[in-house]
């Protein structure tokens, strides 16, 4: 039996048209050279071959065959070298090689070996040409504005550059990786990280070249052809992918590696200012949310808005507060319930952060020392020591959950809460020492904090009974056109109440004054119509423009002024609280988190940057263009130089001194508005508490109305206290006389000294009417008219103990009020006689600007002569310092001036000038 002829290990086709000669044993010495069989075709030949299942090791093109379309594509697309062999180098991308004809065999052999390795100058040029439109299109992947269009350009790149036909861009996503963009729909949009090519190149950071997927055990063992897979940027990867076996070689893997760097350079600048645009957002609404922990008042309620913040604006799902006992870490809040209520007291993580007063972040708690897991189910988690007594944790399930950032936000979140609960602590040490304006205080905080209606009012109706001691008070607020009761002290609807007109009873009087009333005795009062018969007395305060709040007494003079005040200062703040929180809520639907607290807030508000310690304004909202008149013009302006009036200017001085400190301030002040000076409760925040500051908000709540009725009410206490010292003053003379002629009388039986008597009693009850008349009025001057001074004088004259005194007078007519006129001169006649060692002589003489009442007495130095009209300044021993104050007073309600100088004959002389 003759031995097995063994197959040639290479084949190689030469193609050529019919009647184109080859060199004879050509063919046969190639075969030899390539260690194969070389056979000669035609054009159509080749195209016979390359249908069939098994392709030639090469193809060798002689002079320039007209290759079939169908040929050309599939050796465009196919593994098989393919080497000219001509006149001159070929045009076509398919052909690998080229010979010039007349080459030996062994030289178009060795061209085919370089083909076969990628190697020939052809493919080498193409390969140039590859990565110089690769270059190319590495600045539009640089210039991408986002990842989407990043991902989009490299599936375009790698087909119409590195001619990829299947290839895709997968991001990992919980334990998978997601096609993010892909170029053919049979490519699946997501595959296991385990058990894949791609999760290979994903876990090994490296780039994993299959050239034949079928050798591989892979977890979907249909998958047939070739890929190459390269990783970039952390968590992602590029791959292209062939159906058919060897598709790439060692030129497509290296182009791929150029395209993944390029991708993955550009990834990760877009992921980092993806990174910064969530750090700067999450930083802003960190510090929209820091006044909401300021306004807290007990630690729970901290630890509850700690956790909330965390939450909403951090995006930790899983966060919580636990407060260290000497013996266990105990919950006091989380976002999520089955978090442990206790923990051991030398429990992992927390423990060490409470210990050791430092933060923690665990990648992972199964290969952390220290760290343990929660619930047996969590890997990553964040610690941070939390007001010296407590920790604030936030825990995924997932490791690598958290970063440097995350923490980061979470200490200066803690810090914020940090700070209120010292103030918390702080405020609770004093609270029970103080009275009941501080308490009043304390409930207009926790009012400032209500986040809605019924809470508000429940706050309020709370503080009416607790604060201020009113044990029966009801609240109603217009709806519509009505005046609709909404909670009483009982937290339900009072008993016999109903809806009112916004006219009706004392409530609809003072909805519509916008005043204060109150009642001493219900029955005094024709409007009062009080739900049941027994109520006696009553306040009833208007809440802004929004209600009335009433508090009422079964017994007769239940209340006082100090009552009234203080109902007024709570309904203030309630009304505060209520626009706020009436606004918030029409707002909330319409408005994102940031705008929230700025451009819809009901108080002007601005943000700043500080520049050179002094804050220049970078955008307000639309109710500080309406309060102040200020627009678009005033960013980029020191806030200061449009708002603060100039008696103001050092103390803006110093809250920017604190500011550039990192306090936040909350102080009353007076601010220039497009309405003139007003009142604020101004509210700074810095973007970071207790750290040199570059920027923040401010807000101004107008209190105008409420320091208004303050400065008022004092005003009035001030003027009663000075018509209690007139009527002493002036009562003192007639009394007197009074008393002298009694007792004369009684001594010499005459009946007229009587008549003496009872003009003097009669210009007491003149002077009580007219006084009494000043209080209720307030007003110092009534109507005037045209006076003869002269006759004035005398009448003043008769009233005055005047012994042996005298008194000479022009004729002077002035436009006066006449009983106050009366009551100028009867000071002036008792202040001459009071003074003078002897009988003085006075005068009441014309003057160019007015008159003038002078005397011969001793006369005032000229270094006491201003003061003299101070109340309570007296020169005479006995004097009681009224009189002259009250002359000035009468002379400046007249519009008139008084100047005090001395007479030709030495004395005093009071100079009235502008008189009409």
């Amino acid at each position: 039996m003759a031995d097995p002829v063994a197959e040639p290990s290479h084949s190689v086709l030469l193609v050529a048209e019919d009647g184109v000669s080859m060199p004879e044993g050509f063919a046969g010495a190639l075969g030899d050279s390539v260690d194969g069989v070389a056979e000669t075709t035609t054009p159509a030949g080749l195209g016979r071959a390359l249908d069939g299942r098994e392709l030639p090791d090469a193809v060798v093109l002689v002079d320039d065959p007209q290759v079939p379309d169908a040929a050309r594509e599939t050796l465009d697309v196919a593994t098989v070298p393919v080497v000219a062999y001509g006149d001159r180098e070929p045009t076509g991308a398919y052909v690998d090689g080229y010979v010039e004809r007349g080459s030996a065999p062994e030289r178009l052999a060795a061209e085919i070996e370089r083909a076969r390795d990628g190697e020939t100058r052809r493919q080498l040029r193409a390969a140039r040409r590859r990565v110089t439109r690769l270059h190319e299109a590495a600045a539009d992947i640089a210039a991408a504005d986002g990842v989407e269009e990043l991902f989009e350009l490299t599936i375009d790149v790698a087909g119409r550059v590195l001619s990829f036909d299947h290839c895709a861009v997968g991001v990992e996503e919980d334990g998978e990786l997601v096609a993010r963009h892909r170029s053919t729909d049979w490519l699946p949009t997501r595959v296991p990280i385990e058990g894949t090519l791609a999760g290979r190149a994903y876990r090994r950071g490296e780039t994993v070249y299959v050239a034949d997927v079928e050798a591989e055990e892979l977890s979907n063992s249909e998958a047939t052809g070739s890929s190459i897979t390269v990783p970039f940027g952390g968590d992602a990867v590029f791959q292209a992918v062939s159906r058919r076996p060897h598709a790439f070689d060692e030129t497509d893997r290296e182009l791929a590696e150029l395209l993944a760097m390029h991708v993955g350079q550009s990834y990760r600048r877009l992921r980092a200012q993806a990174d910064l645009t969530r750090r700067e957002r999450v930083m802003t609404e960190l510090h929209e949310a820091a006044p909401r922990l300021v306004d807290a008042e007990r630690d729970e309620e901290l630890f509850e808005l700690t956790v909330e913040i965390a939450e909403r604006v951090l995006s930790f799902d899983r966060s919580c507060v636990y407060a260290a006992d000497p013996d266990r870490f105990r919950r006091c809040a989380a976002s999520d319930d089955d978090l442990p209520a206790e923990l051991p007291r030398g429990f992992g993580a927390m423990a060490a952060t409470y210990d050791e007063g430092r933060s923690i972040l665990v990648d992972d708690v199964i290969d952390h020392p220290v760290a343990r897991s929660h619930d047996g189910e969590s890997r990553s988690l964040l610690s941070v020591p939390f007001a010296g007594d407590a920790v604030f944790q936030a825990v995924k399930d997932e490791p690598g959950g958290f970063d440097e950032g995350d923490l980061e936000f979470a200490e200066l979140l803690v810090s914020y809460a940090t700070v209120t609960r010292e103030r918390i602590r702080s405020e609770a040490a004093l609270r029970e020492a103080r009275e009941t304006t501080e308490r009043l205080h304390v409930a207009a905080t926790d009012l400032a904090a209500a986040e809605s209606e019924d809470a508000l009012l429940e706050r309020a109706i709370e503080a009416a009974r607790d604060v201020l001691s009113f044990d029966k008070s009801t609240m109603s607020l217009r709806r519509d056109d009505m005046l609709v009761p909404v909670v009483d002290s009982d937290g339900s609807l009072p008993n016999g109440s109903r809806p009112m007109e916004l006219d009706e009873g004392i409530a609809g009087k003072t909805y519509q004054t916008g005043e204060s009333i109150l009642i001493e005795d219900v029955a005094d009062r024709d409007d009062a119509a009080p739900v049941r018969q027994e109520y006696r007395s009553a306040v009833s305060v208007p809440v802004g423009d929004l209600g009335v709040f009433q508090a009422v007494a079964t017994e007769p003079g239940a209340f006082d002024r100090d009552d009234l005040n203080n109902a007024e200062l709570l309904m203030a703040h309630v009304a505060v609280s209520l626009v706020r929180i009436r606004a918030e809520a029409d707002l909330r639907a319409e408005r994102d988190r940031l705008s929230a607290l700025f451009e819809n807030v009901p108080d002007a508000a601005l943000s700043f940057e500080l520049v050179d310690g002094e804050p220049v304004i970078t955008a307000i909202n639309s109710a500080f263009e309406e309060t102040f008149g200020f627009g678009e013009e005033v960013i980029g302006e020191h806030v200061d130089d449009y708002i603060v009036p100039e008696e103001a200017e050092s103390e803006a001085a110093e809250f920017n001194d604190r500011l550039a400190n990192g306090e936040s301030i909350r102080q009353e002040v007076r601010r220039e508005t497009a309405d003139g000076l007003r009142d604020f409760l101004m509210y700074v925040v810095p973007l970071e508490l207790d750290a040199e500051n570059l920027g923040g908000y401010a807000i101004y709540s107008d209190i105008t109305e409420r320091r208004e009725r303050e400065r008022t009410l004092q005003r009035q206490n001030e003027r009663l206290d000075e018509f209690a010292s007139v009527v002493s003053h002036d009562l003192r003379n007639p009394l007197s006389i009074a008393e002298g002629y009694l007792d004369l009388a009684r001594q010499t039986g005459e009946d007229e000294h009587f008549d003496t008597v009872a003009d003097a009693i009669d210009r007491m009850r003149e002077l009580i009417d007219d006084l009494l008349r000043l209080a209720r009025e307030g007003r110092v001057v009534g109507d005037t008219a045209s006076v003869d001074l002269r006759e004035a004088a005398r009448d003043a004259w008769a009233t005055v103990d005047t012994d042996a005194a005298t008194l000479d007078a022009d004729e002077v007519v002035v436009d006066a009020d006449p009983e106050r006129l009366r009551e100028l001169l009867e000071n002036l006649f008792r202040n001459s006689i009071e003074h003078a060692d002897d009988a003085p002589a006075v005068r009441v003489v014309s003057t160019p600007g007015g008159f003038a009442v002078e005397d011969d007495g001793p006369g005032v130095p000229p270094e006491k002569r201003e003061r003299v009209f101070e109340v309570g300044v007296s020169t005479a021993e006995d004097g009681t310092g009224f009189g002259l104050a009250i002359v000035r007073r009468i002379a400046e309600a007249h519009g008139w001036t008084v100047t005090l100088t001395e007479s030709e004959a030495g004395g005093a002389r009071f100079e009235f000038g502008e008189v009409e």
